[in-house]
């Protein structure tokens, strides 16, 4: 029996459903959370399957814009990125199977990966690391992928309001709502940003999200609770970002 027509289940650790959309509208949109940043890959390759199939010819690749304390930008080695062209797109069982057994476990190569295969666009970064930059990386038809990235809110938010994008995939890595940042050890302020803090970056009414939520197709949300001091902190920073987003 031929399984490439649908997906049999979601990746392990991943969970999918279905809620009102927070740009406030009648519509609905699919909320994935992940234990593991890096399955991003296999819901944006089944949201960028379905765009493409209700937008032809017209089709674009959606502006990825993700929130995330690391930048999640390694490039794929030369091997990898032979391997991902012989990815089937309409094969997410195949998809999901090959994330887990050959992206890199710390999590850091999933957006280039996408980018490679001309699943998402342009790349616009919130991150907790580094300063602002830019760069642009070809993908394998040689489109070009311009990467922004934003240290300050203020900045972020002023460049997404410059910008005129018709599809966006919205992306949150909870470990961005972390203070002294850590792996295995933590430095001794380490602490979750308090519920004020969090809501002071996600947040509907602001104008930045009152751009990008009427253009967003899709909302990956990454747990990742070895990056934000255990299960504990990624679960209540988790449930103040839901509630921003879909309470109401």
């Amino acid at each position: 029996m031929d399984d490439k027509s649908s997906l049999i289940g979601n990746p392990p650790g991943t969970y999918l459903e279905t809620l009102p959309h927070p740009d406030g509208s009648d519509r609905a949109i699919e909320k994935a959370i992940l234990m593991e940043h890096r399955f991003a890959f296999f819901f944006w390759m089944k949201w960028a399957n379905r765009l493409r199939d209700s937008l032809a010819p017209n089709y674009s690749p959606p502006t990825l814009v993700t929130i995330d304390w690391h930048r999640d930008l390694a490039p794929p080695s030369d091997t990898l990125k032979e391997e991902l062209l012989k990815l089937d797109p309409s094969d997410l069982s195949g998809a999901a199977k090959y994330v887990w057994e050959n992206f890199e476990q710390t999590n850091d190569g999933h957006i280039r990966c996408a980018t490679w295969l001309n699943i998402v666009g342009d790349i616009i970064l919130l991150k907790n690391s580094a300063g602002e930059m830019q760069d642009t990386v070809s993908d394998h038809q040689g489109n070009e992928h311009n990467i922004y990235e934003f240290r300050e809110f203020d900045r972020f938010q002023d460049f997404m309001l410059s910008r005129n994008d018709q599809h966006l995939f919205f992306d949150i890595d909870l470990d961005y709502f972390v203070h002294g940042k850590g792996f295995q050890s933590y430095s001794d302020d380490f602490r979750r940003y308090s519920d004020d803090e969090i809501k002071a970056v996600v947040n509907c009414n602001l104008p930045a999200f009152q751009h990008m939520l009427p253009r967003t197709k899709g909302i990956t949300i990454a747990q990742e609770p070895g990056y934000c001091g255990g299960i504990r902190n990624s679960c209540q920073i988790l449930e103040v970002v839901h509630n921003q987003l879909f309470d109401g």
